[in-house]
């Protein structure tokens, strides 16, 4: 629910290599793409493509998809001279991926969830803050989504550890006393040997155990993320809510951590990882942020010597130190970075099934990109409606579902090529037990 299952694509490159030019203008149709990888990847790598504009349409089913892609796009761009380099860095990971996060990035999500509140609920606001951010979703969805963000800077007590626990137990059900057995046979046996080798034994344990993915020696985390809850329903002065309700099986380590354009990070010395995930994912952010800020090439420098990969740390009980928070005041607007020829729409999911029936959306897109557990809602009718001539249709492939093997993954392929048949589109590429998408273009 709160992270993608596919390393983060360069769209702009990825039209590039099939049409060997780009349009003035490409719009982007993403649905179910569950967080901003995409986005930020394209953004970042747009000084290395001619000027284009670049109109990002975003359909998600769950209103707490709708949340966290608002507060990540703001934490992303955020000015520097708010939130420098390598803390907007940590506190995006931290927000991202981790159910526990340090005393000062959860001060800072209950005063941007206080902002977010006033961007969802007064437009011009939104205008003010995220100009190239607009909101066309139901007024019940933006209802919810002004609910749960009041939950996020509220006094309520939130327990993930213990509702990470209850999944867990229910998850694992009889292996639940060997459970670290399971987890490197999850990691070893399957996301090894899928491509995922920069995923390291004690961090992948550390989220399989308490949701904690990325962490660092020089720091601690006691309080809960509020941004990881699910279902958040106000009853009178307080809310009632299903706790954590997200992916536990394989992690936020996917979208950034396991490519990397500097192969340093990727080096190996007897069997062992140099760099954890974890660090390629701080890499890759670092190059992000700045990329998008200054539009050059990112020259990374190193603040440290530690090489964390194959080091061994003790995994103490996680323990949930959330003192009453008072509503914090945030009296600062912070204004974020500008980006010209951008424009990112959030649109309901219901909207979908009509756009085959609007006139407006006639081969609009030249990019469309659906999500590997949004499969269902494919329809070759409907692609061959919206999708531009040579437009690109990317489906998420369900590779990286520790649950799956071959046959699944033959069977998931199978359906979308079934979905797609007699379409105006062709296959340009797709082993559903290899590739991590599958690859068509409109003829």
């Amino acid at each position: 629910m709160f992270w993608g299952l596919s390393p983060a694509l360069d769209l702009q490159e990825q039209y590039f290599k099939e049409n060997k030019t780009l349009p003035e203008e490409l719009n982007i149709l993403l649905v179910g793409g569950a967080d901003s990888r995409h986005i930020l990847q394209t953004l970042a790598r747009r000084y290395r493509h001619t000027t284009t504009k670049l109109n990002f349409f975003l359909m998600e089913e769950s209103v707490e998809t709708i949340a966290k892609q608002l507060l990540l796009l703001n934490v992303a761009f955020q000015h520097p001279s708010v939130m420098g380099l390598e803390q907007k860095v940590k506190f995006f990971m931290e927000l991202y991926g981790n159910s526990l996060v340090r005393p000062s990035v959860a001060k800072f999500l209950a005063a941007m969830a206080a902002q977010l509140v006033k961007m969802v609920t007064d437009y011009e606001y939104l205008k003010q803050v995220m100009p190239f951010v607009t909101l066309e979703i139901k007024y019940k969805e933006r209802d919810y989504l002004e609910n749960l963000l009041k939950f996020w800077c509220s006094r309520d007590e939130f327990d993930i550890c213990d509702y990470w626990d209850r999944r867990l137990r229910k998850n694992l059900g009889v292996r639940y006393d060997s459970k670290l057995g399971a987890f490197d046979w999850d990691l070893h046996m399957r996301l090894h040997s899928i491509g995922a080798k920069q995923l390291c034994n004690q961090e992948y344990r550390n989220f399989r155990l308490n949701g904690v993915a990325f962490s660092w020696l020089e720091s601690e985390v006691s309080k809960p993320n509020r941004s990881m809850v699910c279902l958040a329903i106000p009853n009178g002065e307080k809310f009632v809510h299903y706790g954590y309700l997200g992916d536990m099986q394989t992690g936020p380590f996917i979208s950034f951590g396991l490519e990397c354009e500097d192969e340093v990070y990727l080096k190996t010395t007897n069997g062992q990882n140099l760099h954890r995930a974890t660090d390629v994912t701080e890499h890759n952010l670092c190059q992000i942020f700045h990329e998008i800020q200054y539009g050059e090439k990112y020259s990374h420098k190193n603040t440290s010597d530690k090489q964390l990969g194959p080091v061994v740390m003790q995994v103490g009980e996680k323990r949930v130190i959330d003192t009453k928070m008072n509503e914090t005041q945030n009296n600062a607007k912070n204004k974020c970075i500008d980006l010209e020829n951008v424009s990112i729409k959030f649109v309901s999911l219901s909207l979908l099934k009509l756009l085959l029936h609007k006139h407006e959306y006639r081969e609009l897109f030249q990019i469309i990109y659906f999500g590997c557990f949004y499969t269902n809602r494919l329809n070759k009718d409907l692609i061959d409606h919206i999708l531009a001539k040579n437009g690109l249709l990317l489906v998420e492939n369900q590779k990286f579902v520790v649950t799956h093997r071959d046959k699944q993954l033959q069977e998931f392929g199978d359906n979308v090529k079934k979905a797609l048949e007699g379409s105006q589109i062709k296959e340009i590429r797709f082993d559903p037990c290899k590739d991590n998408f599958a690859k068509f273009v409109k003829i």
